[in-house]
This record gives C-alpha cells, sequence and structure tokens, in this order.
C-alpha cells in the first residue's frame, strides 16, 4: 500500500514538472509574424528607397553646382586679369603719349629758338669783344667811359632784340602731369560651396 502511494507520488510530480516545462517552453516561443509588421517593414522599404533616389539626384545636382562654381571662379579671374591687364596698358600707353607730345612740341620749340639764342650769343660775344679791344693797353678814361657806355648799349640790345624774338616763338610746352596711379580692383571671390546632401539611414 506505501509502495503504491509512492508510485502516485511520482507520477504526480513528473506531470507537474512536465506541465512546467510546457508553459515555460510556450513562453520563449516567438509570436508569428502578422500582416501588420509585414506592411510597416514594407512602408520603411519603400521610405527608405524613396528618399534614397531623392538623396543620389541631391548629390548630382551638388556636383555639378560644385563644378559650375570652379567654372564660374576661373572665368571670373581669367577675365579680372586680362581687364587689369588691359586698364595698365591704356594707362601707361596714355601717359607715353603724352609725354611723347610733350618731347615734340618742347623739340620743335627748341628748334624754333636754336637761331635766335645763336644770334643772342652772337652779339653778346661781339660786344665783349669790343669792349676788351677799347679798354686794353693805356686808353684814357673818357675811353674807357666810352667803352663801358657801348658795351652796356650793346648788351641791352641784344637782350632787348633776345626777348622780342623768344616771344614771336610762343610758349615754351609744359610737361604734362602724370595721372594719380592705378588702383588695383578687387579681386573675385569664389563662390560658397553648396550644402552636400546627407545619405538617409536605412531602418534596421
Amino acid at each position: 500500500m506505501k509502495s503504491k502511494k509512492i508510485f502516485v507520488t511520482a507520477l504526480l510530480t513528473s506531470g507537474l514538472i512536465l506541465s512546467s516545462s510546457g508553459l515555460a517552453l510556450a513562453d520563449t516561443t516567438p509570436a508569428p509574424k502578422t500582416s501588420t509588421n509585414s506592411a510597416q517593414s514594407q512602408a520603411d522599404k519603400d521610405a527608405y528607397q524613396a528618399a534614397l533616389a531623392k538623396y543620389k539626384i541631391a548629390l548630382t545636382q551638388y556636383r555639378v553646382a560644385m563644378i559650375n562654381n570652379d567654372i564660374a571662379y576661373r572665368t571670373a579671374k581669367e577675365q579680372y586679369r586680362l581687364d587689369w591687364n588691359t586698364t595698365e596698358k591704356a594707362y601707361w600707353a596714355a601717359w607715353q603719349s603724352s609725354i611723347a607730345t610733350f618731347r615734340a612740341a618742347r623739340d620743335a620749340y627748341e628748334a624754333k629758338l636754336a637761331p635766335i639764342q645763336l644770334a643772342y650769343k652772337t652779339a653778346i660775344d661781339a660786344a665783349g669783344s669790343a669792349f676788351i679791344a677799347a679798354t686794353t693797353g693805356t686808353p684814357t678814361v673818357e675811353a674807357l667811359n666810352a667803352a663801358i657806355t657801348a658795351y652796356f648799349t650793346a648788351t641791352k640790345a641784344a637782350n632787348t632784340a633776345y626777348k622780342s624774338a623768344v616771344v614771336t616763338v610762343g610758349a615754351e610746352p609744359v610737361r604734362p602731369v602724370q595721372p594719380a596711379a592705378l588702383v588695383k580692383p578687387v579681386a573675385p571671390v569664389k563662390p560658397v560651396d553648396p550644402t552636400k546632401p546627407v545619405a538617409p539611414v536605412r531602418n534596421k
């Protein structure tokens, strides 16, 4: 009788253990995927693909903008260099032209003045030679005074004749004033690069 009770007790204990194990296994078994979860996953995939497509377009547009900026900047720098060179050449050409015009006018003026200066020098030299001749030796006081008077009269006449002749030549050319130095303009500024698009993040 006692052995029967022990056997029944063992059976009951085994049944409880199996029942507990079954419950534990049931709790750890993953729940089957529902149609709602599948739909959400597909929606995430579709949203990612759409974002990825937009990103690729934006990335292409970004690269195009970068290249356009580079081309525009190089073109602006080259035009800036050409414009500055043209401005400098024009400045110096104008100045050299002014100087050349002045030098030509001065040469013409001096050419007209040369015979007048020669005549003046001749007259002054003649007055000086006459004075030296009249005062050489032992001339009287009266002869010396006469030589002095003759010298001053001759030189005065030479000066008057020279001044009158110079007036007929005209005004002496005036050297032109060089224009103010050129101020170099500000060089073109490199364009600001566009913002690079950020790739979308895929949900795991």
